[in-house]
């Protein structure tokens, strides 16, 4: 099951990063709407950092779209 679990949370990060890059949005402008540092972000995109739900909410606010975008196939 970690596996699943793993792999599903790859392809929302997956998500995520393309989102911000179609929005031609930077690391650096999306953390600071977190309310984070650059840094903490890269972290988080990369899987470094734990995804949590309050931070997928926001950044489904952020990037533009519904938070069920992040969770579909």
């Amino acid at each position: 099951m970690e596996i699943l679990i793993q792999q599903k949370l790859k392809e929302i990060l997956f998500k995520i990063r393309n989102r911000r890059l179609e929005k031609e949005f930077t690391q650096t402008y999306v953390a600071e709407k977190l309310g984070i540092g650059q840094v903490a972000y890269h972290k988080l995109e990369r899987n470094k950092t734990k995804l949590n739900l309050a931070v997928l909410l926001k950044l489904a606010i952020i990037l533009e779209v519904e938070a069920t975008y992040f969770l579909k196939n």
